[in-house]
């Protein structure tokens, strides 16, 4: 009788159930998202962290073509729902969409007790935790009667009978007000639009590169008045930027490739000829073309590269330090090729170093890829060169054989080597910024 009376109670219980929901259980409504801020990822690989953050651990990696929805924005770091149901956090400043704002997540209430909420929208799904009357919930998907809310650190799936939606608030507001803390904003994203009005109908004015600093002026919602250094005010939006209560310009130390900023410097160039080959050919040419092909690989991996000079132009030797500080590199690579006093007396390729803590791991990180070239490999070495010397980021020279020599040469001229070479680096600094 025991077992007979609870199975009597369950059936009663789950009959309660349907007609309660009524309706809700039998409807077939096509899914509809809550939210529609959805980005298709163009870098060849995005992670995604547990926070937003650097520092937070990465949970899952995108791929081109991939979609995300965004469900919440904080600084530069895009809160995202993916497929699997998980919710993590993207740097924005990897998608190309840098304009997105979360303030249409629906907000609710829970309107009974003892409400369970579902890891899969099924009521034979694992339970994962349980709401009381009045308890808030954010719903930012709809599918079938359920609605997916952020639970914790993940989601979780509620029937939608349950919940009473309140209207999102109006996001226009005009009072302005200035915060104390705030001095500067640095821009986090390419592309950022600076507009005449605060909102996304404001007519653009300018566009702005990431890593740009804006002198903060005063805030009006979800966006900030700023001034930029030729003393063009203007308004830009909250979640591209990053605040900071002093006056230097915010930094990233990147621990993925897909996030780093890479300056690339091809030795040499225009009156500097550099080296000479037995064929009276350049050194400023080849470390053209090999670090052209090194920053076409970098940028498929989604890494943003800058080189001190694209062409055979001149380019002073302090300018070129100066620029991987001026963009806050994550690292700096200058490609040289060596020479000896007589024609094939010496061979090898030698990565140089200067500053100990700052630069020997990137040194030791990309030669050990280098030793797979078909140029033998001289090791790592302690170098004084003005370029790492004068450097407050971390810098390698790499010389990649004797022009002079016969069999470096034969190599260094071919678009197989050179590609190699591309392989190789990019390779190392996957290795680095893990």
């Amino acid at each position: 009788m025991g077992l007979y009376m609870r199975a009597k109670k369950k059936i009663i219980l789950f009959l309660l159930l349907g007609l309660f929901l009524g309706g809700a259980t039998l409807t077939t409504t096509t899914p509809v998202q809550a939210h529609r801020e959805t980005i298709t990822v163009t870098a060849s690989s995005v992670n995604v962290r547990m926070g937003p953050g650097l520092a937070y651990d990465v949970m899952a990696q995108l791929k081109k073509g991939d979609k995300i929805t965004v469900i919440a924005h904080k600084n530069s770091w895009y809160q995202v729902r993916l497929h699997s149901d998980k919710i993590g956090w993207v740097a924005s400043w990897l998608l190309k969409n840098t304009e997105i704002s979360a303030t249409t997540n629906t907000k609710g209430t829970i309107i009974a007790n003892n409400v369970v909420a579902k890891e899969h929208p099924a009521d034979d799904s694992d339970t994962l935790g349980t709401y009381q009357q009045g308890n808030p919930v954010t719903v930012i998907y709809k599918k079938n009667g359920w609605s997916q809310i952020l639970f914790h650190k993940t989601v979780a799936w509620i029937r939608s009978a349950y919940i009473t939606e309140k209207k999102a608030p109006s996001t226009k507001q005009t009072q302005k007000t200035v915060d104390p803390n705030i001095k500067n904003v640095t821009v986090h994203s390419d592309n950022a639009k600076l507009r005449k009005k605060p909102g996304l109908g404001g007519k653009i004015t300018k566009v702005l590169k990431r890593r740009t600093q804006l002198t903060y002026l005063a805030t009006i919602g979800d966006w900030y008045q700023v001034q930029t250094d030729s003393g063009k005010t203007g308004y830009i939006a909250n979640w591209v930027v990053t605040p900071s209560a002093s006056n230097a310009p915010i930094t990233t130390n990147a621990n993925n490739l897909a996030e780093a900023t890479i300056v690339l410097d091809p030795g040499h160039g225009g009156r500097d000829s550099g080296a000479l080959s037995q064929k009276k050919t350049y050194e400023k040419t080849y470390t053209l073309a090999i670090a052209k092909k090194v920053a076409k690989q970098l940028r498929q991996a989604g890494a943003r590269v800058l080189l001190t000079r694209k062409s055979d132009k001149f380019a002073t030797l302090a300018s070129r330090p100066a620029l991987a500080q001026k963009v806050h590199a994550d690292a700096m690579i200058s490609l040289h090729l060596d020479s000896s006093p007589k024609d094939n007396e010496a061979s090898g390729i030698t990565t140089y170093y200067y500053g100990k803590s700052k630069d020997s791991l990137l040194g030791k990180t990309l030669n050990k890829q280098l030793t797979k070239l078909p140029i033998k490999n001289r090791g790592v070495e302690f170098g004084n060169f003005l370029v790492l010397r004068e450097n407050k980021q971390p810098a390698v020279l790499l010389e990649l054989g004797y022009i002079n020599d016969k069999h470096d040469y034969r190599q260094i001229r071919s678009r197989k080597f050179q590609t190699k070479v591309a392989d190789a680096v990019t390779t190392g600094l996957s290795h680095y910024f893990q």
